[in-house]
């Protein structure tokens, strides 16, 4: 069996001579859909299959901090004017 996506005129494919039931074949667009440059987190949670890239509990711990809603806003904006405090009150 071979897949073959063509993008933006890129070609992206995998290709086996085994059997290849249905979710080896999810994993097999998994693939290619990483290396088209779709994140691998993405990817994992649209399809359910048995292999992952990220547990569950990495994906939860590695968010990019815009979904996260266990921070504290006081540190937050304690951290926050310490840096503009350094930021423009540096000695040149």
């Amino acid at each position: 069996m071979k897949l073959t996506i063509t993008n933006y005129d890129k070609t992206y494919s995998v290709e086996t001579d085994e059997d290849v039931d249905a979710e080896s074949l999810a994993d097999m667009f998994k693939g290619l859909m990483v290396s088209m440059g779709y994140h691998p987190i993405n990817v994992d949670e649209l399809f359910n299959t048995e292999y992952k890239w990220f547990t569950q509990e990495e994906i939860d711990n590695n968010r990019q901090g815009h979904l996260k809603t266990d921070f504290d806003p006081k540190i937050v904006d304690e951290g926050v004017k310490d840096y503009l405090h350094n930021l423009y009150n540096q000695t040149h």
